[in-house]
């Protein structure tokens, strides 16, 4: 293989063939795995602690963020050791392939406590930092592939559509199947459930590792240290801010998504009538990641980002009254918030793309790993801090948690804050990040004019 930064891709003195959609179909398969994995815990890890483990809302809220917030630091570090294997083997299925064997159980033992009260928030914690550090040695690399699989931006587009496509999936996977076979909240239930899909997560999460076994990845050959990686990605401005707009992103979304249990308990009837409108959405968006996919090549990724935004925000201003409605106008109005994730992540992850050719072709050689390190950690954080920004609105306004043994009746204040912590505070402040999306289109364009070959809008 020969490569020269800023150069058509050559392979033995030919142009590299376009990708099949067999091969971006195996990698993209990945994210099945990687959000139901992030969705399971986001809709159901909470209420989980609080309504089945009797743990109160302050301590479990801390409990889901703290093993993820341990990320931050980790998922940058395994950013330089999978750059370090690429180096030293041409490839990263190593650390991948770790992630996938080991993420399933540990899954599987998060929602298997068999104490209550604290011990249990223990429990819980100790196994979810296992599975969260198993997430990261397989996403690190797995975000890390497609800036060394093509550099041609409408192919990683097309890998980024296939990969949100298989991202709906597993929301739709996991939102649907997760309430369902926790209808009746007990312990037991939860465990039951945590066996069936982590059966299902060793699966599919070993089918990337083998699609990608033949992919030659191209870093530099001397690995960065984490001090040097963390000044990588802190030197490419593009970055930093795509990586701003995605943390904010998901602490808002998930916020979402961590009431929709809660608002189904309490205003919708149940676990049922919660599948039912993660049903809606998931499939909503899972059907229109085609047509996303069309749209960014024609407009462009910036567009579609901004459109995706200001979907999320009206779809959560819309969700705190269609809650009167029922779960007939609950699921209508999930069509919004779903047509806007689609738009929002298959853009913001083909700009994530572009910003690893920024760092290329700014220093001569890739970072991939490293930058991947970074924004996997970005991402965790967000889905950390969503669903602990959620149960300081449950304190703020007096949730008390419970059993089924010692059930609890929630005052009015608790039930006004499960709903606006739910819908209208996260679809407000979603507005607030489309001057952050022009903020990066200005920084890309800038290092364009600086001679530096960047697609800020690809």
């Amino acid at each position: 293989m020969i490569r020269t930064v800023g150069s058509p891709e050559v392979e033995d003195g030919g142009t590299r063939p376009p990708l099949s959609d067999r091969r971006m179909a195996g990698w993209g398969v990945g994210a099945f795995a990687s959000n139901a994995f992030n969705t399971l815990p986001g809709l159901l890890l909470l209420i989980y602690m609080t309504d089945a483990l009797g743990v109160p809302a302050a301590l479990a809220g801390v409990v889901v963020a703290v093993p993820k917030l341990f990320d931050l630091v980790a998922s940058t570090w395994l950013g330089a050791v999978s750059d370090r294997e690429a180096a030293r083997t041409g490839r990263r299925s190593r650390l991948m392939r770790a992630g996938a064997l080991v993420m399933p159980f540990a899954f599987v033992v998060t929602f298997s406590s068999p104490v209550r009260g604290g011990a249990a928030a223990l429990w819980v914690f100790a196994a979810f930092l296992v599975a969260s550090a198993a997430y990261l040695c397989f996403q690190v690399p797995f975000t890390a592939l497609p800036a060394e699989m093509t550099e041609s931006p409408q192919q990683r587009t097309r890998l980024m559509t296939w990969r949100t496509f298989f991202f709906a999936l597993g929301m739709l996977a996991g939102g649907v199947a997760g309430p369902l076979l926790t209808q009746k909240g007990t312990p037991a239930a939860y465990r039951t459930m945590s066996l069936i899909i982590g059966a299902v997560l060793l699966v599919v999460l070993l089918i990337p590792v083998m699609a990608t076994r033949t992919a030659r990845s191209r870093p530099s050959d001397q690995a960065p240290s984490l001090r040097e990686a963390i000044r990588i990605a802190r030197g490419n401005r593009p970055f930093v801010l795509l990586s701003a707009l995605l943390f904010l992103y998901f602490v808002l979304t998930v916020m979402i998504l961590t009431g929709l249990p809660y608002v189904a308990t309490y205003f919708l009837g149940g676990k049922t009538e919660q599948a039912t409108v993660f049903l809606v959405f998931a499939l909503s968006s899972t059907l229109a990641v085609h047509v996303v996919g069309v749209l960014a090549r024609r407009f462009g990724n910036i567009a579609l980002l901004v459109a995706g935004l200001t979907l999320w925000a009206a779809g959560g201003v819309a969700l705190y009254f269609a809650v009167d409605g029922g779960v007939a106008a609950m699921a209508v109005v999930s069509v919004l918030p779903a047509l806007g994730q689609a738009a929002s992540l298959v853009a913001m992850y083909a700009l994530l793309t572009d910003c690893i050719g920024i760092q290329a072709r700014t220093t001569g050689h890739d970072s991939a790993g490293v930058l991947s390190g970074v924004w996997t950690a970005v991402d965790t954080a967000g889905h950390a801090l969503g669903p602990l920004c959620y149960t300081v609105v449950l304190t703020l306004t007096g949730y008390a948690s419970s059993t089924l043994d010692h059930p609890v009746t929630q005052s009015a204040n608790a039930v006004e804050g499960m709903r606006l912590g739910f819908s209208a505070l996260p679809g407000f402040l979603v507005l607030a990040l489309i001057p952050l999306v022009l903020l990066y289109r200005r920084a890309a364009r800038d290092t364009a004019a600086d001679r530096v070959a960047c697609p800020a809008d690809a």
